[in-house]
């Protein structure tokens, strides 16, 4: 049965290829689907509205979302699918909004969970432990430090808890004169401006990131998940020169199968994704590790259709609304 579905991305004026993966997906089945801005949320009173185009044809990626954008109340849809963060100098008000809308429309993904675990940060709460590389999470230059000193043979990743793309992940060599620098920099340089200022005079300059034992591999698979089960899934061969398993330095990717023990560990990753509100994910590892969980517009079926492999997105939304429906 057509169900109304509103798609909300960061811009009206491009859409990315998911987005219009999914947005087409939706059409082509019949359904009712509105294009909305993450960024331009507003409450009237107990109704939430934001700034949305009616898609009824297909769409083209990198393209405005079709007509002119209007006022739109989300508070009739059927299920709401957040595809981008909003922008950080709105986003404690817009999350605000839509954790509100939230308690009474459903989401694919909800605003809890993907508040909770859209970073590296509580990955330990669907992973667990022995799949996951020894890891670190703190703001403190001294305490990241002294795990780093307890180990001085082994070589570590530095890396931001809530980056895309790769940025700023660095490896700390064993007995690099950088090693020290990195940790500075990455929790925020507050000792040193503290010096500086006679007083920390500058204010709380501390910032977190994960300090994590490295895994030494040439490949990584990225598993999309849709309604708790992997559904598709990709190869991502690092580059030579490069410890980054991410498309935009240059890895190279091509199609795989899951071996059993992947496709079990997915699945119990995918099923406890599923307790949080968590329907559609994307999952970076190297078995036995995992790397992350992406759970705004992981990307990866658009990957697959460029490598010439069959497109699942019609099945992949489908099965989405189905256990939205039903979880409502």
């Amino acid at each position: 049965m057509p169900v109304r579905v509103a798609l909300l991305i960061g811009t009206l004026t491009e859409l990315d290829t998911c987005h219009a993966l999914y947005a087409n997906a939706l059409t082509a089945d019949g359904h009712e689907v509105w294009v909305g801005s993450v960024n331009h949320l507003t409450g009237h009173g107990p109704d939430v509205r934001t700034a949305a185009c009616r898609v009824d044809t297909q769409v083209k990626a990198y393209a405005a979302a079709p007509g002119g954008p209007r006022a739109r109340t989300l508070a009739d849809m059927d299920a709401v699918w957040i595809l981008n963060y909003p922008q950080p100098s709105v986003q404690t008000e817009a999350w605000q909004l839509l954790w509100r809308l939230g308690r009474r429309v459903p989401f694919v993904n909800d605003v809890t969970g993907i508040l909770m675990l859209g970073n590296k940060t509580n990955l330990s709460v669907v992973v667990d432990e022995r799949h996951l590389p020894r890891t670190v999470i703190a703001n403190s230059y001294a305490e990241l430090a002294a795990v780093h000193a307890k180990d001085p043979g082994a070589t570590w990743l530095v890396k931001p808890t809530d980056d895309d793309a790769g940025a700023d992940v660095y490896v700390l060599e064993p007995g690099s004169t950088n090693n020290r620098v990195l940790l500075q920099s990455m929790t925020g340089n507050a000792e040193v401006t503290e010096l500086l200022t006679k007083g920390n005079l500058a204010g709380f300059r501390g910032r977190y990131c994960a300090l994590q034992e490295f895994v030494a591999h040439t490949e990584e698979k990225r598993v999309i998940i849709a309604a708790g089960v992997p559904v598709a899934q990709q190869v991502h061969h690092l580059a030579p020169d490069e410890h980054r398993g991410n498309t935009a330095h240059r890895a190279r990717c091509a199609d795989t199968l899951l071996t059993e023990a992947e496709h079990e560990l997915c699945v119990r990753i995918g099923a406890r994704l599923r307790e949080y509100g968590i329907r559609f994910a994307g999952i970076d590892m190297a078995y036995p590790y995992v790397f992350e969980c992406n759970v705004v517009n992981p990307g990866g079926l658009d990957e697959r259709i460029a490598l010439g492999l069959p497109d699942v997105t019609g099945d992949v939304v489908r099965a989405l609304l189905a256990d939205t429906a039903a979880g409502r």
